[in-house]
């Protein structure tokens, strides 16, 4: 009885390691800028800042995902922290996943239709 339970204990580490490495880490999002026009008949209405919050970035392995959390256009860039070159960028509606070939620190910025603009920074191993 030992012996099973012992190897039951074995069988489930095995397995929730292997579950713990297989879920996407969040990349923590900072508003770097937002622009609402002077001229727009909107500027009496009251502004919401909480879009930010919408807006969800993560990484798992090499695939990174972005989902702006409404259906609006958005622009995503990837640079190397390294040598400033940009590795991947696309233009979407709603949510992307993105291929980065290599390892290394990287830095995101993500472009929306609204104004907004979103960065943060991750890495991949």
């Amino acid at each position: 009885m030992k012996k099973l339970l012992i190897l039951a204990l074995c069988l489930l580490g095995i397995c929730n390691a292997r579950a713990e490495m297989m879920t996407a880490q969040e990349i923590i999002l900072t508003e770097v800028y937002h622009m609402q026009p002077w001229d727009s008949k909107e500027s009496d209405e009251k502004v919401d800042f909480q879009h930010g919050n919408r807006i969800y970035a993560s990484i798992e392995g090499n695939q990174l995902s972005v989902d702006t959390g409404t259906g609006e256009y958005a622009y995503v860039e990837v640079t190397n922290q390294e040598n400033g070159d940009v590795v991947a960028e696309e233009e979407f509606e709603g949510e992307t996943t993105m291929y980065i070939p290599q390892s290394g620190e990287y830095e995101l910025y993500i472009y929306t239709e609204s104004g907004t603009v979103m960065a943060g920074e991750f890495s991949v191993e």
